[in-house]
């Protein structure tokens, strides 16, 4: 929260020197307190009514949220009548409905409920990629491996769907899956196990996925949504650079600053009418033009004072490369968009804030007995 006060000075004086004022960070400070006191409720909630309820529950949770939501995205792809009704019924601001009215007519996306479409879609789902591979790094058993194994394939294709930087997410969460025990190169006989079976489905799902497409649906290939889901590998099998039309056109977005004052305190800009300030989606450059390199650095400050919060009380190597695994995964996301994972940090907080009261208060009744 000082955090957050403190961005008030470089967004107060970019205000002053610029004249120009964009209200961005107050709706963004707003949303960042209704997260914070959303994920209060939402914990206490669940440890009154979910026993056990801890970290692994919570994670898994959220994973089969987001899985549903996937589903129900797929299911409104199928259903063009479900998919207006449930569109129709959202609020989405000016930006997102000029997005869908462009894009519906094209039918090359899938469209899910809330901010769960577009990049936003994308983080969502990339990010319960990197919850699922915590969850996979700690498992043992056979079952809810193959379980695990098999919600991360269908929340990485549905959401590939959705938006591509879930990508991000699965490279990560692939990579956070198989990497070593402790970073060093020797293996468990449960990690050996575990490695396995994750590499075997993964592998045989692609496999099959690519024969079904070739031999039975050959003209899938030809459709809008199999082309822009796949676009990396159709381009790549062309004899194309690993690129995408969409990675095509972030790169015309990268317009760098010309002068010191917005470097240093911005433009106090974020939006214009019908887009985005200097045309520029990047995260980094976005920040920048609001409220320059200063603003930005205590932008990221407040999530790493949340993941320094949460390491304090998960003293565990497991949690300890799952916070590290995440701000790669937020550092990487800002190359594309803006993106945080706070509203997943204030849970996880929370959860360890909460739990270690009620210990303590445990230990008090037991000391007065």
């Amino acid at each position: 929260m000082v955090a957050v006060l403190l961005l008030l000075v470089p967004c107060g004086l970019t205000f002053l020197v610029n004249g120009v004022f964009d209200a961005w960070f107050i709706q963004y400070a707003a949303q960042q307190v209704l997260h914070l006191s959303g994920a209060y409720l939402l914990v206490l909630l669940s440890l009154q009514f979910v026993k056990p309820f801890d970290l692994n529950r919570l994670f898994l949770f959220i994973i089969y949220a987001v899985a549903l939501n996937n589903l129900l995205a797929a299911v409104m792809f199928i259903a063009p009548p479900l998919q207006d009704f449930m569109l129709a019924i959202q609020n989405h601001d000016e930006l997102a409905r000029t997005k869908l009215e462009e894009y519906l007519d094209m039918d090359f996306r899938l469209y899910g409920l809330g901010i769960h479409t577009f990049f936003m879609g994308g983080l969502l789902s990339g990010y319960s990629l990197l919850l699922a591979a915590y969850l996979l790094r700690k498992e043992r058993r056979g079952k809810q491996t193959l379980w695990l194994t098999l919600l991360f394939l269908f929340i990485a294709i549905t959401g590939l769907f959705i938006a591509r930087t879930t990508l991000v997410g699965a490279a990560i969460g692939t990579v956070y899956i198989l990497w070593p025990s402790r970073w060093s190169a020797t293996f468990s006989r449960g990690a050996i196990k575990r490695n396995f079976l994750f590499i075997a489905v993964l592998l045989a799902s692609m496999i099959f996925g690519v024969i079904a497409l070739n031999y039975f649906f050959p003209e899938a290939w030809d459709s809008d949504i199999i082309g822009y889901a796949l676009e990396f590998y159709i381009r790549m099998d062309q004899g194309d650079a690993l690129a995408t039309e969409s990675t095509d056109h972030l790169k015309t977005m990268y317009i760098w600053p010309d002068s010191w004052r917005t470097w240093l305190i911005g433009d106090g800009r974020f939006n214009v009418p019908g887009g985005f300030y200097m045309d520029t989606d990047v995260g980094y450059l976005r920040m920048i033009y609001y409220f320059g390199v200063t603003g930005m650095l205590l932008f990221f400050v407040i999530q790493f004072v949340l993941v320094e919060r949460i390491h304090r009380f998960y003293r565990d190597r497991h949690v300890s490369f799952f916070l590290f695994a995440s701000a790669v995964f937020v550092l990487l996301l800002n190359l594309k968009a803006l993106a945080d994972v706070n509203a997943f940090f204030y849970l996880i907080l929370w959860l360890a804030i909460i739990k270690r009261d009620e210990s303590l208060e445990n230990a008090k009744k037991g000391e007065n007995l």
